[in-house]
């Protein structure tokens, strides 16, 4: 997204845990990390300093954490980062947070977020880290009861070439559940009336039911369903995200959680 980029080349760079006997957290330098970590900082250091030079940033670091501060004080002294340094244009800080101190929230089910939903119980795209398999079968006249049907390709959540999708894919990220849904609506209740498709608006609360029938007016449109796939896979997540049995476990955990904080 715009205020998001993740590299899922680096998805299992993870600080070592302190156990007993080892380095305290004071201690550890790059010599003090397994040879496999050392590669991979090096690797992270060398893919931030050719983001950097794309960018034109001359970058002041800060570290939180004993391995950010490995990686800072790396980049700090990479030969090609100081030559980038000396003739970049634009300043930026930079931070670097162990992921260590992310551990809890991965037992958590923190919000009210539709894009964090998404991602947590649809599968994962085959070969990708940050991408889901959404199910294309509701836009074909295959009928199958299998969940895992392989003979229609999966659509995913990355549309860079659909301005609609792309714009949607923000609201999931920035905003509440239940807003979220309604702009689902909205952007395709436009792009049906766009191809002049028989469509009702309704007002009141969003269904996966109802956003089901009207992806179903996309169906036997070939023109419409070209025009607007990436808009249909998008809420095609949505649908199967919100009827999805780990959806409602998940809001059982929230309720629990907010008692706990409480």
């Amino acid at each position: 997204s715009t205020e998001l980029c993740l590299l899922p080349a680096l998805a299992a760079l993870l600080p070592p845990l302190p156990g007993p006997g080892g380095p305290g957290p004071a201690e550890v330098g790059p010599g003090a990390l397994p040879a496999e970590l050392r590669a991979a900082v090096r690797a992270l250091v060398g893919d931030l300093d050719s983001l950097f030079s794309a960018l034109g940033l001359r970058e002041e670091s800060f570290a939180v954490g004993a391995l950010s501060r490995v990686v800072a004080a790396e980049l700090a002294s990479y030969a090609p980062a100081r030559n980038r340094r000396r003739t970049a244009t634009n300043k930026a800080s930079v931070i670097f947070v162990d992921r260590t101190l992310d551990l809890a929230g991965a037992v958590g089910h923190h919000g009210d977020n539709l894009a964090e939903k998404i991602l947590s119980v649809l599968p994962k795209l085959p070969g990708h880290k940050t991408d889901v398999m959404v199910n294309m079968v509701e836009l074909t006249a295959l009928k199958t009861t299998d969940e895992t049907c392989s003979i229609i390709a999966p659509g995913c959540l990355a549309q860079p070439n659909d301005p609609a999708a792309k714009a949607l894919w923000e609201s999931f990220m920035n905003l509440k559940q239940k807003e979220a849904v309604m702009e689902a609506r909205r952007y395709l209740v436009e792009a049906a009336s766009r191809e002049n498709l028989p469509i009702k608006m309704s007002m009141g609360e969003v269904t996966p039911e109802q956003l089901s029938s009207y992806i179903q007016l996309f169906r036997n449109n070939l023109k419409a369903l070209e025009n607007h796939c990436g808009l249909l896979q998008l809420v095609l997540a949505t649908v199967q995200t919100l009827k999805h049995p780990q959806t409602s476990k998940w809001d059982n955990f929230l309720a629990f959680e907010r008692l706990l904080l409480q």
